[in-house]
């Protein structure tokens, strides 16, 4: 599975990537929202993780940029992010992302969680 992971803290960054990979994903990382618009431009994904504070374009943004190109209106977004309020939940799935996954997470079962949010969008 090859994953956009947009995360603008440099730990959570590198640690999310790590236990991405070590489950056999691909993943390309940046660090802010802009920037993985423009890699989602370039690049096929499987899905992208989004954190929702970010500079330059917050996740909100980055999922509706994402979703306004037809490139990539159909990439599953699911948004990784420490923003739990119900109304910032509903507000990034009525963006259309496939599910969101609250910080801090376990990054031991992270693939399971997104592979089982990615097989309840696809239905």
């Amino acid at each position: 599975m090859k994953v956009l992971l947009a995360e603008d803290e440099p730990d959570i960054r590198l640690i999310t990537s790590l236990a991405l990979e070590d489950a056999g994903c691909t993943v390309v990382a940046v660090a802010d929202g802009q920037a993985a618009v423009e890699a989602a431009m370039n690049e096929g994904f499987d899905v992208a993780l989004l954190d929702v504070m970010m500079p330059r374009m917050d996740g909100f943004a980055t999922c509706t940029a994402l979703r306004s190109h037809a490139e990539t209106s159909a990439l599953p977004i699911i948004f990784l992010t420490a923003r739990s309020q119900e109304p910032e939940v509903q507000h990034g799935l009525a963006l259309g992302a496939a599910g969101y996954i609250v910080k801090p997470f376990d990054v031991f079962t992270l693939v399971e969680l997104m592979t089982s949010i990615l097989e309840q969008y696809q239905q």
